[in-house]
C-alpha cells in the first residue's frame, strides 16, 4: 500500500491506498477546490493497484502539467498541476514510495539438480531511474531519435521533449518541453501524450497507446514533426516472428493487389480462385491483421445516414447523423436529432414536421442523397438516444419494410468492453467539413479516429460510464453518428464536444471543436433499442428524469450577458464592445482559421442551459452547440472557440439563454 500526499498552499491532505479521491468546487469532495475555473467535479486521484494515476473527469477548465492540458497522469515522482485556467489552483501530488518488499532468503536446490533462472525472471520490485517506481520483468526499450539511441531498462519512466531534463531531449521548434513520457506498466511499455501539438502515428493523434512492436512516432505535427522511434526490446525468437509475420503481409498486399489487376483485366471468376487457393499462407485476409478491417469500416460507412429535419414546406431546419442497427430500418440516433421534444432534454424544442433519411454513397467522395423518409418511435430526453424508423420513400410514399434497399446494418457490440487507449472511429456527417459546400446538405461521410480517453459520470445516470471521452474530432452535424470499435461494432453515440481551448477559464466548447468528444455508450441504449424492436413507444419517458436536476427559472431575470469583441488567441477582458450596427473589424486574418468570440456574463447560476450558435453575414446557420454553465455566477469573460471556414467575410457568433440571444458580430479585415 502506498501514501499520497496533496498539498495546496497551507492546506495538505494523505490519503492511503486503494481509493478514490476526489477534486473539485462541490462542498463534498475530498481536495476542495476555490478557485472559479475549477468545476465542481474536476478530477479524481484513483489507485490501480500500481500507484496513483490523475484523472481529469470531463472539467471544464481544464488540467494542465507544465502548461500542457492533460487528460489522465501517472504518478511516478512530485508533480505540480493547476486546475482550471490561468486563475486556476495548483495542487502538489507526491506519491511516497511504498516500502521496498525484502526477498527471502534463497532456497538452495537439491545438489543432483541443476537451478534455472527463467528468461525475465526478476527480483523485488524497486525504484526506477530518477525515483520512478519500476515494475521489474518485460521488455526494455529503445528510443531513437534525432540520430542517436538509448537503451532504457524495463519499468522505468522516459520523458522525452524539448526540456534538457528529460531522459530523451529533441530540440526541435515543434516539440513541447515535455511531450510525451514512455511508461512501464505492469502489461508493457506505454506512450503517453502530454503536449499541446499533439503526437501523430500516421494520420491518427494519439492520446496514449500501448507498444507493442517498434512504433515511429511524429511529434507535434503528422508529416512536419519531429520523429521519434520507441521500440520494446524483446527476446530475439519473438522478434524474429514478428518480422516474419510482418513480411507475410506485405506478401499479401503485394497479392491482393495484383488480384485486383486481374479482377480489372479479366473478370472476377480467376481472382476469386487465386484468393481462394492460396495455400502459401500468404493470402493476408482481415484476420491476419489487427484492428479495423476494410471490410468492417466499409460495412459501418454504408450503414451510417445522414439525417436532415424539415419543417412543413419541407425546408431544412438542421442535420445529424445516425446508423441503420436493423434490416426493417431502425436508425440509432440523438433525441437532439430525432425527437427533440423528448422529456429530458434541455434546452427542450419542437419537432420537426419530418425527418429525410440519406444513404451514403460507396463512392466517398460522393454526397449522401435522401431515399427515405423516417419517424421518431421512442427516444430517452435524459439520455439523448432516440431511434427511429423508416416509414416512407423520400416523396413520403409510405413504403413496406420489404421493399427497403438497405445497407448491412451495424452490429451492436458492449460499451463495457472498453478501456481507455482502446482505437474508437466515428462516423458522421458535420458541418465543419462541408460549410462551404452550398447550401450545406449535398454533404459526404467523414470517418475520424482517436482513442477512449477516460470515462465520465452524470448526475441523472446510475453507473461510473455516463459517457465516452475521446480525442475523436467531431463537429456539430456528427451529432448521433457511430463511434465503433476494432471489430466494427457499434459502442457508442456521437453527442456533444467539448473544445481544447477555454471559454475564459471554463474549457467549454465552441461549435467547431477538435477537442474533446463526449460519446454516449451504447450499452445504454439497451432498452429503447428494445422497445424499438417491439414496435415502439412514442410516449417513453426516461426513467431517469425524476433525477435530473431543476435547471434554474428565469436565468436571465438575475443575469446579464453582453458581446465583448472577438480575438485570434483567446485572450481578452471584455473590454471591446461589438454590435450589429458597429461591428469589430478583426485584421490580419487568414481563413480557415481558430478564433475566439467573447462574451461578459454575470450573474448567470449553474446549470443554465445555453447554446453557441455560429452564422455567415447571410444569417446562415453554420452550426450550433448545447451545454450547461458551469462557471458560476460572477463575473467572466467567456471566449468561445470556432473554428471559422474560408470563405466569409465575417461571422456572427450568438449566445442563446433562455429567451434572449446576444449577437456578437465580427468583420474580417
Amino acid at each position: 500500500m502506498s501514501t499520497l500526499h496533496v498539498s495546496a498552499g497551507d492546506r495538505t491532505w494523505s490519503f492511503d491506498e486503494p481509493r478514490v479521491v476526489t477534486i473539485g468546487r462541490d462542498a463534498g469532495a475530498d481536495i476542495l477546490l476555490t478557485a472559479p475555473s475549477a468545476s465542481r467535479r474536476h478530477a479524481e486521484l484513483r489507485s490501480d493497484g500500481s500507484g496513483w494515476v490523475l484523472v481529469d473527469v470531463g472539467s471544464s477548465g481544464g488540467t494542465f502539467l507544465q502548461g500542457n492540458r492533460v487528460t489522465e497522469v501517472r504518478l511516478n515522482g512530485p508533480i505540480v498541476v493547476r486546475c482550471g485556467g490561468v486563475n486556476g489552483e495548483e495542487l502538489t501530488l507526491t506519491p511516497a514510495a511504498a516500502p521496498r518488499p525484502v526477498a527471502p532468503a534463497p532456497v538452495m536446490p537439491p545438489p543432483a539438480l541443476e537451478q534455472t533462472m527463467l528468461p525475465g525472471a526478476v527480483g523485488p520490485v524497486g525504484p526506477g531511474p530518477g525515483g520512478a517506481p519500476g515494475f521489474g520483468g518485460g521488455p526494455g526499450l529503445l528510443v531513437r531519435a534525432g540520430g542517436t539511441s538509448r537503451r532504457f531498462p524495463p519499468g522505468v519512466v522516459v520523458r522525452i521533449g524539448r526540456d534538457p531534463g528529460n531522459e530523451v531531449v529533441i530540440d526541435d521548434p515543434s516539440v513541447s518541453r515535455l511531450h510525451g513520457v514512455v511508461e512501464g506498466r505492469p502489461d508493457g511499455w506505454w506512450y503517453v501524450d502530454r503536449s499541446s501539438a499533439g503526437t501523430f502515428l500516421e494520420e491518427d493523434r494519439v492520446t496514449q497507446r500501448r507498444l507493442e512492436d517498434p512504433t515511429t512516432l511524429m511529434l507535434g505535427h503528422p508529416t512536419a514533426g519531429a520523429e521519434v522511434e520507441v521500440v520494446p526490446i524483446v527476446a530475439a525468437g519473438a522478434a524474429q516472428k514478428s518480422i516474419a509475420k510482418k513480411k507475410r503481409r506485405r506478401t499479401a498486399a503485394v497479392v491482393g493487389g495484383v488480384v485486383a489487376a486481374l479482377v480489372l483485366a479479366g473478370g472476377g471468376v480467376t481472382a476469386a480462385v487465386l484468393l481462394g487457393d492460396d495455400e502459401s499462407g500468404g493470402g493476408g485476409g482481415p484476420s491476419e491483421t489487427a484492428g479495423l478491417s476494410t471490410q468492417e469500416l466499409d460495412r459501418a460507412k454504408l450503414a451510417s445516414v445522414l439525417i436532415i429535419a424539415v419543417d412543413d414546406s419541407g425546408d431544412p431546419l438542421y442535420t445529424g447523423s445516425g446508423t441503420i442497427i436493423s434490416e426493417d430500418g431502425l436508425i440509432l440516433t440523438n433525441a437532439h436529432v430525432g425527437k427533440p421534444s423528448a422529456p429530458g432534454q434541455l434546452p427542450p424544442s419542437d419537432d420537426p414536421a419530418g425527418l429525410l433519411v440519406a444513404l451514403t454513397s460507396a463512392e466517398d467522395d460522393k454526397p449522401a442523397a435522401p431515399s427515405y423518409t423516417a419517424e421518431a418511435i421512442v427516444a430517452d430526453g435524459v439520455l439523448d438516444l432516440a431511434v427511429l424508423r423508416i416509414t416512407a420513400d423520400a416523396d413520403g410514399k409510405e413504403i413496406d419494410e420489404q421493399d427497403l434497399d438497405l445497407p448491412t446494418p451495424v452490429p451492436l457490440g458492449d460499451s463495457d468492453d472498453l478501456r481507455t487507449g482502446d482505437e474508437l472511429t466515428a462516423l458522421g456527417f458535420p458541418a465543419v467539413a462541408h460549410v462551404a459546400s452550398g447550401d450545406g446538405l449535398d454533404r459526404a461521410l467523414t470517418v475520424t479516429r482517436g482513442v477512449v480517453s477516460t470515462f465520465l459520470t452524470e448526475a441523472a445516470v446510475p453507473g461510473n460510464r455516463a459517457w465516452i471521452d475521446s480525442d475523436i474530432r467531431i463537429g456539430s452535424g456528427n451529432s448521433g453518428g457511430a463511434s465503433i470499435n476494432d471489430d466494427g461494432e457499434l459502442v457508442g453515440v456521437n453527442s456533444a464536444v467539448v473544445t481544447e481551448a477555454t471559454i475564459g477559464d471554463s474549457g467549454e466548447g465552441g461549435a467547431f471543436t477538435g477537442g474533446s468528444a463526449r460519446i454516449r455508450p451504447v450499452n445504454l441504449s439497451g432498452d429503447i433499442v428494445q422497445i424499438a424492436q417491439d414496435g415502439g413507444d412514442p410516449d417513453y419517458v426516461s426513467p431517469y428524469l425524476d433525477d435530473l436536476p431543476e435547471p434554474p427559472a428565469d436565468p436571465m431575470g438575475q443575469a446579464t450577458a453582453s458581446p465583448a469583441g472577438w480575438s485570434a488567441d483567446g485572450n481578452s477582458d471584455c473590454s471591446t464592445t461589438s454590435t450589429l450596427d458597429d461591428p469589430q473589424v478583426l485584421s490580419g486574418v487568414v481563413l480557415p482559421t481558430t478564433l475566439y468570440a467573447h462574451f461578459a456574463v454575470s450573474g448567470l447560476p449553474d446549470g443554465t442551459p445555453f447554446t453557441i450558435e455560429l452564422y455567415n453575414p447571410a444569417g446562415e446557420l453554420l452550426g450550433s452547440l448545447d451545454g450547461a454553465w458551469d462557471l458560476g455566477s460572477d463575473d467572466v469573460c467567456a471566449a468561445v472557440s470556432l473554428d471559422v471556414p474560408e470563405g466569409l467575410a465575417g461571422a456572427v457568433a450568438v449566445l442563446v439563454i433562455d429567451d434572449s440571444s446576444i449577437r456578437n458580430p465580427v468583420l474580417f479585415g
